[in-house]
């Protein structure tokens, strides 16, 4: 990986390198607003020297995604020098970061280096259209439907989680008071946390409270017990659904699908529903249509994507067709590990995700599922 500053030149003596030319590395600076871009640092790489008044230090590097020379594993033969040269291959670090991802590249691939420089970049253009303060972490926190902010998780006990505030995602402070206040009218289905850092949700056994302390803004929940789930193997039969999202006839009748083949179908079915277009069940389904009108090409919106997977796998709905126990709607999800996008491009409406799931009765499961994301107009 290439370490240098905007200022320094290309070493003419590696001419097996392809190294960023000075634009290139400033620009990389600007668009990180001179900070690092490694998840959860954010660090400034450019401030104000004891040496003089108009001097400065730099400790940030324009690194490539991609090796600039054969022999590191990150190294593709296929790019051309121009394109390992290009700005889309490089990444804006502080030097620890930028050490880190030399010395262990097998943990830092090529993927997830152009995820931490898209959250980074996005954050910092959140930052400037907001006119406040970018997260520095990007796992989000949802309280209730309409709340979803940055945090880091201090604490969890028995029947109390905490979090200190970073920085509201959507929703605004007013917003969680009146949450808050309003929360013995609210539907019992609206009562809940969702912990992307978790990969877990659960109801809210109280209002939540929050205060202001030397960190920022803490924000303390009573929760309730986890919803049990049932075995993988176990879930009950379903009408099929071919690729193309009908049903469709196997043996003369109508295919069905059930325990573990069922849960592919299940995510999609669940994801894919839209909040309020079951008449019988108006609270039930998720907000990834509202999410995707701001987020749609975003890499925040697959982590708005894993909060409403991790309320179907984790929060409990009230059969409302009679039925005797309520259970969560995914049933055998335990955990949700990671929901990535594979493709920007849908299919008519339909976009896939990978997910990585923590599965009753199986353990870890990953499997690609497309959800159907329709455009508000």
């Amino acid at each position: 990986m290439t370490v240098a500053s905007p200022s320094a030149e290309p070493k003419k003596n590696r001419s097996n390198r392809d190294d960023f030319v000075s634009k290139t590395r400033t620009a990389l600076a600007l668009r990180a607003g001179y900070r690092c871009s490694f998840s959860k640092c954010g660090m400034a790489t450019a401030g104000p020297s004891d040496e003089a008044s108009d001097k400065h230090v730099s400790i940030g590097v324009a690194a490539h995604i991609a090796a600039a020379a054969p022999g590191g594993q990150r190294y593709n033969p296929d790019m051309t020098n121009d394109q390992r040269a290009s700005i889309e291959n490089g990444i804006w670090l502080c030097q620890t970061h930028s050490r880190l991802i030399d010395v262990n590249p097998a943990a830092y691939p090529t993927a997830l280096l152009h995820q931490m420089k898209a959250e980074h970049e996005d954050a910092i253009k959140l930052e400037m259209e907001k006119m406040k303060s970018a997260p520095q972490c990007t796992d989000f926190i949802a309280v209730g439907p309409n709340i979803v902010f940055v945090e880091e998780l201090v604490a969890v006990e028995e029947n109390v989680w905490t979090f200190v505030l970073d920085n509201f995602v959507i929703g605004e402070l007013g917003q969680l008071t009146r949450y808050i206040d309003q929360f013995g009218d609210l539907d019992s289905y609206d009562k809940f946390v969702l912990v992307n850092d978790l990969g877990d949700g659960r109801e809210l056994s109280s209002p939540p409270a929050w205060s202001k302390s030397d960190r920022g803004i803490l924000i303390k929940v009573g929760v309730m017990r986890s919803t049990p789930r049932i075995d993988a193997h176990r879930l009950p039969m379903d009408l099929a659904l071919n690729d193309e999202h009908d049903l469709f006839i196997l043996n003369g009748q109508l295919a069905r699908v059930r325990g573990l083949d069922a849960l592919p179908q299940k995510i999609k079915t669940c994801l894919s529903t839209i909040r309020g277009e079951v008449f019988y069940a108006p609270t039930y389904g998720t907000r990834i249509r509202e999410y995707s009108t701001d987020f749609l090409g975003s890499p925040w919106l697959p982590k708005l994507i894993k909060l409403e997977t991790i309320r179907m796998a984790s929060i409990p709905y009230a059969d409302q067709m009679g039925l005797n126990a309520s259970s969560t709607p995914l049933k055998a999800v335990r955990k949700v590990i990671s929901v990535d996008q594979i493709s920007a491009e849908g299919d008519d409406g339909w976009f896939a995700f990978r997910f990585h799931l923590d599965v009753e009765g199986i353990g870890a499961w990953v499997r690609d599922i497309k959800l159907f994301i329709p455009r508000v107009i």
